[in-house]
């Protein structure tokens, strides 16, 4: 058996486990501060992506916040439920394009200060120089992948 654990490396030397367990923590600080909100760290996210995108189809926002198709508009029907999004039929009959509603503008300024409490909490924990570095590394690795 301990033959056998040498071969297997620690669990801390995985990139994805390492980067699960950190998504966890984060997600975690931004659903507390979040919740007096209420709203949960992926849904402030999706909100985010639509207001950036103003009425775009469900197929390019999920490529810009690297979401599945699938997952997105499982989180817009949630959010279109509340009110905050609407959900139309775009050019192509098959397309579907999100836009926030006016509650849905509301919901999200009401929000910013609670992220930006999150964000404040993050960036003790990393200090400001390490959160740009993650911030740069991370946008990186995205790019890599698309």
């Amino acid at each position: 058996m301990d033959a056998v654990n040498r071969l297997i490396p620690s669990g801390r030397a995985c990139f994805c486990g390492q980067m699960r367990m950190a998504n966890r923590a984060v997600t975690a600080i931004y659903n507390r501060h979040l919740r007096a909100a209420g709203l949960q760290a992926t849904q402030m996210n999706v909100l985010w992506a639509v207001a950036e995108a103003g009425s775009e189809s469900i197929k390019k926002i999920a490529k810009v916040i690297v979401m599945d198709e699938t997952t997105l508009l499982r989180n817009l029907r949630v959010l279109q439920r509340r009110g905050l999004v609407s959900l139309t039929v775009g050019e192509d009959r098959r397309q579907r394009v999100a836009t926030l509603t006016a509650a849905g503008r509301d919901q999200f300024a009401a929000a910013l200060p609670h992220w930006h409490l999150a964000q404040e909490e993050i960036g003790l924990a990393m200090g400001d120089a390490g959160l740009d570095t993650m911030f740069a590394k991370l946008r990186k690795l995205v790019r890599a992948i698309r």
